[in-house]
């Protein structure tokens, strides 16, 4: 007579149910030596903010990492002393093991460059992508007599303009050089197939908005990066 083991965590009770039709019911096994694993589903865990220690659940096989560095903050408008948008902060898991730099911020002045995208490194023993976040957009030449210049958008990250995104620059009330957009988070999406108990994080921190200048306005702040982790039992 052939066996079937169960592997796996067992302290709960497992029911094999035949079809609930009259009659006699057979459940039939293949003639193979072997065994009936049951694997639980996968396990999400998020961050949005913060510091901490992620803990690897029991019987994980590996682990799934997409995560975002801070998105850096849009320049302020302003005919002068129009601030430059803040650099996004970096998101890391593992210390050194995926760490994405927060984008730059933009600046002020006609026609300035946006804000730098962030990079992103994977270290060994994990594999996977890293992607270099979205410019900023550049400010347009805030020279003519229109009541305003309109502002400059934001870099988008691996999550499109949203998480991680940079910030839109501030645009002008009067003539003037209105703010770029700032750089977008640096992007990971990577395996660690060997996954150790515990593993260190932190979430980069959104770029501070740049300051309004003379007749101008303040950029917005960038969006914080992000940190998704699943974890796969089979």
């Amino acid at each position: 007579m052939s066996s079937v083991v169960i592997s796996g965590d067992t302290s709960g009770t497992i029911t094999l149910a035949a079809p609930a039709v009259a009659g006699t019911n057979t459940i039939t096994l293949p003639a193979v030596t072997g065994e009936i694993a049951l694997y639980a589903a996968p396990q999400t865990t998020y961050y949005t903010s913060g510091s901490g220690t992620y803990t690897v659940p029991s019987n994980a096989k590996y682990l799934y990492v997409e995560m975002i560095g801070g998105g850096g903050g849009g320049g302020g408008s302003g005919v002068a002393s129009g601030g430059t948008g803040g650099t996004g902060g970096s998101s890391t898991f593992g210390s050194s093991l995926l760490t994405a730099v927060g984008g730059t911020g933009g600046a002020n002045g006609a026609i300035a460059a946006g804000g730098a995208g962030g990079t992103a490194t994977v270290s060994s023993p994990a594999v996977g992508a890293t992607f270099t976040g979205g410019l900023g957009g550049p400010s347009t030449d805030g020279s003519g007599s229109a009541a305003y210049v309109s502002s400059s958008s934001g870099g988008s990250g691996i999550f499109g303009g949203g998480v991680g995104g940079g910030g839109i620059g501030g645009y002008t009330l009067s003539s003037g050089a209105p703010g770029s957009g700032g750089g977008a988070g640096g992007g990971i999406k990577a395996f660690i197939t060997s996954p150790s108990s515990t593993y260190s994080y932190a979430v980069g921190a959104a770029g501070a908005a740049g300051s309004a200048g003379t007749s101008g306005v303040a950029g917005s702040v960038g969006t914080a990066g992000a940190i998704f982790i699943t974890a796969y039992f089979g």
